[in-house]
């Protein structure tokens, strides 16, 4: 097949891994600002005022879907049944609905437990029924198009969607057979991910869990001990990615790319930037955002405050920014408090035997909502995850586009997450009291390690799909150098080799995801920037990003709501000057102690907060076994539409 295609997919995988990185740093805050304006800035969508608990359906079949397809194809075949046709339409756009609400409840339902054998049984049943399912619903509309009601149905859904859809057609069966591999192969990355490994040290068997239950993480022993799991882990681990490379470099050249990063890129992501467009700003990122952030590093702010905040509940996050969202809009407002009031999120630290997902934010289409899953930490950084995946919260929320219509451009969504973290901690001082600096510091930092950890993993990726025969052994030690390039001293080294990126699982889920981090911080920072001196411009950028959804790439998306990209002239350098300049880092902070010895500065604390920032990279860790799995059968499956900007649909106008 030709690499002319891009790929449409579905938003609920676009929103699905939506994390929060806390590698610790410094900044000053915002003060003065004012009260944003009361505007309509969504576009109105009706929502079903049901609560979480009463959201029950039957489970899904193929035979739902028929029914609404052939009802649609009675109804075009004859004349004169406009009013019928155009019903019948909206019944099987609405039946897809249905059908992705059932995906997404039987997804929470899983995440809430991923050892229970009854929701992962579901699951696995959905995966295999989703892209059938979905093709037959396309295939129909493709039918009504092609019948005498072909005029009417494009005007229903547009000329760009109508010329999509026509030119859709099913995969080949080569293509189903890989995807099925990469499926599979996903599926044992996740058993495995999960497996309990075990090995000896001084004649001694140890455990993860035993390691964190018994052992200083500050103790030599501690890092010992750890680095031989690691390794065993690797061993399974970096076995399984390997042979998905091999997969997914046969997928990449079925579509006629040369190289699976250029494919994921383009068809999967549908981006409007390059892989080269990412390896001209990493120069920029090691030499000027790398020195930035060691410099916030080892800045002059107590961080001793953040220790104290441990929320007793997800209740009392959802107090602390419940009173700050009117000021930055009404419509935010509201939807918090429609969220709070039907029960939809689940915020709460893993029980006793539960292996709960991470955190993320997903559709319920059928209702008109979305829903917002949170495994607690029980500290500070759950204030930051919440706020985070509130702003994936809202933009779903009032999104009013059928979710077979939508994109799903990951590079904004997660400027819409992350904007909204900085949003508000312009109001860190009311929310956190004393600790109020030191959290919007930490929010900043988490930002700026961003755009490094996202470049590295971008770097990591593409090197390794431009040379998919590399041994387990090459893997380990280009992240290592990759790791000493980018000064992410967080790692744990064995030597000249570094497991840890076999513990991010979006290289396994979602391949060349990890970028979007990189991106989308970059606007969010800005945001943060503009707050003293605009904040009404600033609300007014984020609240237009919010309300188109992500049915823009992300230069395009970004340059329509006046705001410049990562990729600009000079950006990274006046990003550095800018940064500088609010934190008052003129000049280069001398570290106490050096990177190499991974030691917290004095005022940041020791023990387990030494692993934050790996803690923080993979995060996610389990929350992507569970969501992300939907945009791998997007990926692999669904439908493989001609986007506006394709070069095919421009010369056929």
């Amino acid at each position: 097949m030709g690499g002319k295609w891009k790929r449409q997919f579905k938003r609920t995988a676009a929103w699905a891994a939506a994390f929060v990185f806390a590698v610790s740093s410094v900044c000053y805050g915002a003060e003065g600002a004012g009260t944003a304006k009361e505007t309509v800035w969504y576009p109105p969508k009706e929502h079903a005022d049901v609560d979480f608990s009463q959201m029950e359906m039957e489970p899904y079949q193929l035979s739902d879907m028929d029914g609404a397809v052939e009802r649609l194809a009675q109804a075009t075949a004859a004349e004169g049944q406009e009013e019928e046709v155009q019903k019948r339409y909206e019944e099987l756009l609405r039946e897809v609905d249905r059908m992705e609400t059932a995906v997404c409840l039987a997804d929470i339902a899983y995440s809430r437990d991923m050892s229970d054998s009854a929701a992962s049984g579901e699951m696995e049943r959905l995966r295999s029924l989703y892209p059938e399912a979905t093709d037959r619903a396309v295939t129909g509309i493709q039918a009504a198009l092609n019948s005498s009601y072909g005029p009417l149905l494009e005007e229903e859904m547009g000329k760009d969607m109508a010329r999509s859809i026509r030119h859709y057609e099913k995969l080949d069966p080569e293509l189903v057979e890989l995807y099925e591999q990469e499926q599979n192969l996903i599926t044992e990355y996740d058993r495995a991910s999960t497996q309990d490994y075990q090995v000896q040290v001084d004649g001694e068997t140890w455990t993860y869990e035993r390691l964190e239950n018994e052992k200083d993480p500050s103790s030599e022993q501690y890092s010992e001990i750890r680095i031989a799991l690691n390794r065993e882990r690797n061993r399974t681990v970096g076995e399984i990615y390997l042979q998905l490379v091999r997969v997914r470099v046969q997928i990449a050249a079925e579509y006629g790319y040369d190289n699976y990063a250029d494919y994921a890129y383009s068809y999967v992501y549908g981006r409007d930037f390059s892989t080269e467009d990412m390896a001209r700003i990493r120069g920029d990122i090691k030499e000027r955002i790398v020195p930035l952030m060691e410099d916030v590093w080892y800045a002059d702010v107590d961080y001793s405050p953040l220790y104290d905040l441990e929320p007793e509940s997800g209740e009392a996050i959802l107090d602390v920014m419940e009173p700050h969202l009117g000021e930055i809009s009404g419509e935010l407002e509201e939807a918090f408090r429609y969220m709070r009031l039907h029960g939809l999120y689940d915020i709460r630290p893993s029980g006793e035997g539960e292996s709960r997902s991470g955190g993320f934010t997903t559709s319920l289409p059928f209702y008109g909502d979305s829903y917002l899953f949170i495994t607690q930490e029980e500290d500070y950084r759950d204030y930051l995850s919440v706020f985070h995946e509130f702003g994936h919260f809202a933009s779903v929320y009032y999104d009013p586009t059928p979710s077979l219509f939508q994109n799903g451009y990951v590079d904004v969504s997660e400027i819409q997450s992350q904007g909204m973290q900085m949003l508000l901690m312009t109001f860190s001082d009311d929310m956190f009291g004393y600790a109020g600096r030191a959290m919007e510091a930490e929010a900043v930092s988490d930002l700026l390690d961003s755009i490094i950890a996202g470049a590295m993993m971008d770097e990591f990726e593409t090197a390794v799909y431009a040379e998919p025969d590399m041994t387990l052994e090459d893997l380990n030690r280009l992240f290592w150098n990759l790791a000493n390039d980018y000064n992410i001293w967080y790692f744990d080294f064995d030597g000249n080799a570094c497991y840890d990126w076999d513990e991010v699982p979006h290289l396994f889920h979602s391949p060349l995801y990890y970028t979007s981090y990189c991106t989308s911080a970059f606007p969010a920072l800005k945001l943060w920037l503009d707050i003293p001196d605009n904040w009404d411009g600033a609300v007014r950028q984020y609240m237009s990003l919010s309300a188109m959804g992500t049915q823009l790439p992300y230069r395009e998306a970004l340059k329509e709501c006046g705001m410049g990209d990562i990729f600009g002239e000079n950006a990274l350098a006046d990003l550095d000057g800018q940064v500088r300049e609010r934190m008052g880092l003129s000049e280069e902070v001398e570290p106490e102690t050096g990177a190499d010895s991974q030691t917290l500065p004095e005022n940041r604390g020791t023990g387990p907060d030494m692993q934050a920032g790996v803690s923080m990279l993979i995060l996610c860790g389990i929350g992507l076994v569970a969501v992300l799995q939907l945009l791998i059968l997007c990926v692999g499956f669904v439908i493989i539409w001609l986007l506006v900007k394709d070069r095919n649909g421009r010369d056929s106008r």
